[in-house]
Parts: structure tokens; sequence; C-alpha cells
């Protein structure tokens, strides 16, 4: 009965992407990223940095708090909370809690019966710690992650590191960026051995005056290889209007597109973004965040 539980739990979580362990650190976050096609390997300068690139860390001035809910599919919760802290003189210190949880899931037998008032469910959480330095043109960046997994009564952990770089070329408002993330342990959960989904990012980000262009190069070891890439447009630094195109799920019936906006006012933001998921439905994201100031590109 176990395996038929955990199956049906995981096929919730892998519905949407490929088979793989804690499938919820593939789960986009940061509404404001989500918006521009989720291309964020050189756009990231604030607390999302510790899931896209920890390298992003190094641009936040002083500090950085980031807050999301995303209304995910099938009445599954996934939030995110996020901090950055530091200066450009000692670096910035990044610490991260995702999380995701699948609700309560009618227990079936395997031959598909439900079990009349038996109910289960799943949940994923981590925890993560990074660091970013900026030297010059050059940005590097660190992070530590702990992951936790539990279905139904089974539970396992693992233990994952992320690095990243960033690097203003000499063209005024472009910038480059990679990053590699959850490099780590394997997750065993009653017989089956899971590996952690991998994802290697390269990209570019271009800022001119009040336009931005950003674009990802997506590897990964359990998704065909995908593109990011988004536009973003700013109305006076308050108002920020986003579209964005991203390829490489497995799962048929995606749409590729995103949308958002988000408005800046004295520090304080709200991001709103939506990925429309084929016949599964429409995601929705809503972030809350304080910031110094909304671009960290040199002057």
């Amino acid at each position: 009965m176990k395996r038929v539980l955990l199956f049906l739990i995981t096929t919730n979580t892998a519905l949407l992407y490929a088979s793989t362990g804690v499938a919820f650190l593939k789960i986009p976050v940061d509404a404001r990223v989500c918006g521009i096609g989720e291309a964020a390997v050189a756009y990231v300068d604030n607390a999302s940095a510790l899931y896209y690139n920890p390298a992003g860390l190094a641009y936040i001035e002083s500090f950085d708090l980031l807050f999301m809910h995303n209304d995910w599919l099938l009445d599954m919760s996934h939030e995110y909370v996020a901090a950055g802290f530091g200066s450009k003189s000692i670096g910035t210190f990044g610490l991260s809690f995702n999380y995701w949880g699948s609700g309560e899931i009618q227990g079936i037998t395997i031959r598909g019966d439900t079990i009349p008032g038996y109910y289960f469910s799943a949940s994923d959480w981590c925890l993560n710690l990074g660091y970013g330095k900026e030297f010059s043109k050059l940005a590097l960046g660190v992070g530590f992650k702990f992951i936790s997994e539990k279905n139904e009564s089974l539970s396992t952990s693992a233990y994952a590191c992320d690095i990243g770089g960033m690097y203003n070329l000499p063209i005024t408002g472009l910038k480059t960026g990679l990053s590699v993330t959850n490099l780590g342990t394997k997750l065993k959960l009653d017989q089956e051995n899971y590996s952690l989904p991998i994802s290697f990012r390269v990209g570019w980000r271009y800022d001119h005056q009040v336009f931005g262009i950003t674009q990802d190069f997506i590897f990964s070891n359990t998704e065909k290889f995908g593109i990011a890439l988004g536009a973003e447009y700013r109305v006076r630094e308050i108002l920020s209007l986003r579209l964005g195109y991203r390829t490489g799920s497995n799962t048929e019936g995606f749409s590729n597109l995103r949308a958002g906006l988000g408005v800046l006012f004295k520090g304080f933001g709200i991001d709103y973004a939506f990925a429309p998921y084929g016949k599964l439905g429409m995601t929705h994201r809503i972030s809350i965040s304080f910031r110094n100031r909304y671009s960290t590109l040199d002057e």
C-alpha cells in the first residue's frame, strides 16, 4: 500500500515535471522573475538569487526581503521566503525557506477504487544559506541547502550546494551569468533512490534606460534543453511590465507564455506573474518585497 500511495503523491508532483526526487525544487520562485519567462541567471539582484544564482546576492546593498505565494496547480501550496543582508565591503549573506505541500489526497487502491475516509499528504521543504561577493566587475556566490521530503509516513533528506557567477561586460548595461544548482546527495524513500534535479544555467541581461531584455539557456539532468527569454519595461522605476517565454518542459500541454507586472515605491514592491499550463490550468504568483533599489547595474 505504501508504494501505491507514494506513487500517487509522486505522480501529482511529477505530473508537472520530469520524474525526480524533490521536484518542488524545480518550481520557479519570485513573481518578478517568473514574469520575464524565468530568465534569471544574469537578472537576479535580490533575495531570490538564493534560488537561481547565488552570485546575485552581491548586488544587495544592505538588506533585501522577499515573500512569495504561489497559487499552484491541483490545489497544492507553494511558499517562498528569502532575505539577504550585508554590504559591498564584506559581501552579502542570504537565507531562504522554500516549502511545497500537496494538500489532502484521496487514498485509492491499486485498482483505482477510492478508500472511504482515507486521505494522505506530502510535503517538501528546503533551507538555504548563501553568500555573494562583488569583485570589481565580477560577482561570485555559493549556497548550501538542507532538503527534506515527506510522503505519508515516509521521509528522507539530502544536502546540496549551488555555485554561480556574474560579470559586467565592457558594453554598458550588458551582463552575463552562469550557475549550477542542486549539486548534492541522493534521496532514498522506501526502497527507491532519487537524484536531485540539477540545473545548469548560462545567460545574459541587457538594460538600456527603461527597457531590459534577458535570456537563459538551461540544461538539466531531468528535462530536455530549455530556453528562457524575457523583456521588461519600466515606467519611471515605479511600474514594470514584463513578458516572457519558457521552453524545456517534458510534459505535453504546457504553455510557454509568461507575463506579469510590478509596482515599486520607496523600496517596497508588489509583483504579480501568471503562467498557463495547458489543460492543467493557470498558476498565479504574488511576491511582496523590500529592497534598497530596483536595479543594481553599474552607473
